[in-house]
This record gives C-alpha cells, structure tokens and sequence, in this order.
C-alpha cells in the first residue's frame, strides 16, 4: 500500500511538472493576464504597477506606483495642495470609470471652489483605496507608501460594514518568516511563481466573474433581485463593535498608527465615517446608533478630525436605487458624487477657505510645517 501511495503521489508531480513545462513553453496565448493584484508583506496586498484591462465591469488602469491615479510623482509641485484619499472599494471606485469614483469627483469640485474665491493653488486629490483594504492595511499603507507623496491633507475613509475585517492579521506571517530568514519567504511564495497557479487562479477568477454576470443577467430577466450583493447589509454587521474585538482593536491601533505619522509630518487627518446606503433607514435606526459613538471616541482618542456622512445620506432613504449601482452595495456616479460633494465642502471649510495659519491650526489641532505656513493666502 506505501508503495502504491508513493506512485500516485510521484505520478501526481510529475503529472504537474509536465503541465507547467507545457505552459512554460507554449503558455503565451493560453496563460491569464497578471492578476489586478500582487502581495506585499508590508500591506497585504497591493494593485499592480502598470497593470490595465476590465476589473469589476469598468476598465482599470494602474499607474506606475501602483495606484488607480493618473501617473502622479512623489515631489509635490509648488503650489499645489495635495489630498491623499485612503480606503477601500468606496474610494477605488467600485465598478465605475476613474473619472466618476469620489476622489476624481471631488477633485474637479474643490477646484472650482478655490477658483471661485481667488485661489490659486492647484488642488490634487490622490486615489489610493484599495478594493478590499481594511483600516490596518490603510494605515501600513500610509506609513511604508503615503507620506512620500508629502499631502497637505490625508482622508481616511471608514466603511463600517467591513472595515474591522483586520485583513493585515492574514498576512503578517509573511513578514514573520521575512524576519527569520528571506530564504524561508521566498520559499513559502514559491509557488506563486509557477506558471500553473496562474493558469488556475486565473480561469477561477474568469468563471467567477462569467458565472456572476449571467446569474445577475437571469435574474434580471426574471424579474427577481439578485441577493449576492446584499448579503453583508441583511446581516447584522456589527459583531466586531466592541471593546476587546481583535477587528476593532485593530482599527483602534490603525487610527493612533496613522494619528503618529500625523504627527510628525504635521498633517492634518480627517476620518470619514462612510454609510451602509443599502437600506439607509436600518443603518440609522439599528447600526449607526451602536457604531458610531465608538468610531467618534476611537477617532477623537486619536486626536483626528471627524465627519460622519449619515446626515448626508439621510433624505436618501428608501430611494437608495437611485444612488446605488444596480442594488447592490457600492454607489453608482451619482451616489459618489454626494459623497464628493459633502466630503468637498468639510474639507473647503475645515482646510483650505481659512485664511490665516492660525485658522488652520485651530480648525486641525495639528500645527502645519513651516513651508505650509509660508504658503497661506493673506486675507483680501
């Protein structure tokens, strides 16, 4: 019997070292592009540099640096104000055109404030969220990556529903086994190197996505909603809002992480509290009443700004498919751009209609550098 198992099992290497040969050799056509994504042991994971093709219905293109932005360089040009956006699938700009996801949106809208008031500071607004990214990652991001961008401003934007996901905690084994040793690293990401695991990671990821398009067309057809975009919103999402949860202690952490790098690059930080627009009544009745006094507190423990968008999205409840792309939990162009709008105007009033440092500090808590200071505009 050892004998027999020890066949099946050299059989079944060979089997597999035969087909990444093959694919090695004649794999040109038949291989999958890279995956949108690539791993990183300092955040998790990150987008890819240079990558470009359709991703969640919408055509996406990472620039060099890894970001869905327009090619932007770390040296900050005179005269330029410069907003770094953090977050997850709400900033990246679920299933929409770059020009259409909120930092973009938001961008347009803050410059033609400042050029209405005689501004004349250009104003840029960097999309660095990530589909999938939770607070901890966000604030690994901001500390390896962000701050090279030298912002005059970091939004943090917090989406309630899956933000305590603690997704950092799944990969910090990698830098575990970068500490012992780099050999043991890339020995466990070895396989990610293999031709076949591409090959089968990304016909998975291509049925995936057919199997959900014709699923969401049927049901369409039908007349019945697809359910597999609700499923986070008919769940009571508010398991990890309390004191002791791994999820919420790690937001927790991520907020002081990213209120230290405030700190010493004296930067202000605003922490956008996003909603759960999918049923806009159960979110403001059940859930924000329970998340928000420990986001406010987290946040203000910090010592960070706040802005909570539920106010926002109120007049909106029970017109939510108007805002939203095809029911399902992401907003559509229109639910991004009241976003835009909102988050547009606390940053115009907070950050950069002041006129004076003085109105800066007091408005931020957090002293600006010296350079900012020489850049403020004199009353008129």
């Amino acid at each position: 019997m050892m004998r027999n198992l020890a066949l099946a099992v050299l059989s079944l290497v060979l089997t597999l070292a035969v087909c990444e040969g093959l694919l090695r050799v004649f794999g040109a056509g038949v291989l999958p592009r890279p995956d949108l994504y690539v791993d990183d042991p300092v955040v998790g994971k990150r987008m890819r540099p240079g990558w470009s093709g359709d991703e969640f219905q919408a055509p996406v293109t990472i620039n060099s640096k890894g970001l869905r932005n327009p090619e932007i360089p770390y040296e900050k040009p005179a005269g330029t104000y410069r907003i770094l956006a953090l977050g997850d699938s709400w900033t990246f700009g679920f299933r929409m055109n770059e020009p259409d996801a909120y930092p973009r949106q938001m961008e347009r809208l803050l410059a033609q404030s400042a050029a209405a008031r005689g501004d004349k500071r250009r104003v840029e607004v960097i999309n660095a969220g990530v589909v999938g990214y939770s607070t901890d990652q966000e604030a690994a991001y901001l500390r390896s990556e962000g701050w090279k961008y030298s912002p005059d401003l970091v939004v943090v934007n917090f989406y309630p529903v899956n933000d305590t996901h603690n997704k950092l905690y799944q990969y910090q084994k990698r830098a575990s086994l970068r500490a012992l040793h780099p050999l043991l690293l890339e020995l466990y990401e070895f396989p990610q190197h293999l031709y076949l695991r591409s090959f089968l990671k990304g016909a998975r990821r291509t049925l995936k996505q057919k199997f959900g398009a014709l699923r969401v067309k049927a049901a369409s057809k039908v007349g019945v909603e697809d359910k597999g975009g609700r499923a986070l919103a008919e769940n009571d999402w508010t398991g990890d809002y309390r004191p002791g949860a791994r999820g919420w202690e790690a937001v927790r952490t991520a907020l002081q992480d990213i209120a230290a790098g405030a700190r010493e690059h004296r930067v202000p930080v605003l922490v956008v509290l996003l909603p759960d627009a999918q049923d806009i009544a159960r979110y403001r009745d059940r859930y924000h009443p329970k998340i928000e006094p420990l986001v406010t507190a987290a946040v203000r423990e910090a010592g960070l700004d706040f802005f909570d968008l539920e106010p926002t999205f109120a007049p909106w409840s029970g017109k939510e498919d108007e805002i939203l792309y095809r029911r399902q939990r992401h907003p559509n162009a229109e639910g991004y751009g009241i976003i835009a709008k909102a988050v547009g105007d606390e940053i115009d009033r907070r950050y950069l209609a002041p006129t004076t440092a003085r109105e800066v500090v007091e408005m931020s808590g957090i002293e600006p550098p010296t350079s900012a200071l020489r850049t403020q505009r004199s009353p008129s």
